[in-house]
């Protein structure tokens, strides 16, 4: 069974009974779909878990498309009842997607204390080349993927983070994949399993044009830690991951 909380578990049997990345209604660009449908859903399709991974927030809300910083207590507050509530039938995780950028470190660590909080996944969508300054502001964006798998590197090597989100994402403006990607790629992979962090396969990348990179797994080692993961935006967009996720 696949199980996202014990690190250096190498033996997986996903077969869409566990529901892994899932988004809600306070990222702003979600379906406003209440969190219980997603679970009734959940059991309905025969899962035996979901683990929800919002976006998360930063103090002050720097940041768009991710929930408000003072959505965050409720979102806790509404995975905990969920959990009681449905404890019974099925898992409910509370988890949140973040960049990890390093003027923020005290906040991860934060973050990961929090009662109800499970797990906590890097999703390196931008970087910080120094306080205030993230390249999502840069015009030339080739050398994009240094930045983000440097980023990830050092998220990994806090021991804060669980799990790493679409890590070959980085490679989406990539025309080839030659000496300097793999090199930035194989720092991602090795930072991960010398720290028994996952690697996710992400079910939404494979659906769009560039977003998957499989020269990125085939340089994985064979004791490298890989979950699938959905990340899925809507109830049905996590059916059809459900339905559609491919079984190794």
């Amino acid at each position: 069974m696949l199980e996202v909380y014990v690190k250096n578990t190498q033996v997986y049997d996903y077969s869409g009974k566990e529901l892994f990345h899932i988004h809600t209604h306070r990222c702003k660009h979600a379906s406003s779909e209440a969190d219980v449908e997603y679970v009734e859903k959940a059991i309905e399709l025969g899962a035996r878990k979901i683990v929800f991974t919002d976006h998360a927030p930063f103090p002050d809300n720097p940041f768009g498309n991710r929930m408000d910083i003072e959505e965050l207590p409720e979102y806790i507050d509404s995975l905990a009842e969920l959990k009681n509530t449905y404890k019974k039938k099925i898992e409910v995780r509370c988890g949140l997607e973040i960049e990890y950028l390093p003027s923020f470190r005290d906040y991860y660590l934060n973050l990961k204390k929090m009662d109800g909080m499970d797990l906590l996944m890097i999703g390196q969508h931008f970087f910080e080349h120094y306080e205030g300054n993230y390249s999502f502001s840069d015009e030339d964006k080739t050398n994009e993927f240094i930045g983000l798998c440097e980023s990830m590197v050092q998220g990994i090597n806090t021991g804060v983070f669980d799990v790493v989100a679409h890590p070959d994402r980085a490679f989406r403006r990539c025309r080839q994949f030659g000496h300097r990607e793999i090199e930035a790629a194989k720092s991602v992979i090795w930072a991960a399993v010398s720290n028994g962090v996952y690697l996710e396969k992400n079910y939404s990348s494979m659906c769009r044009k560039n977003q998957y990179k499989e020269e990125f797994w085939t340089l994985l080692p064979a004791k490298a830690m890989v979950l699938n993961g959905l990340d899925a935006h809507s109830i049905n967009e996590m059916k059809k991951g459900y339905d559609g996720v491919v079984v190794e």
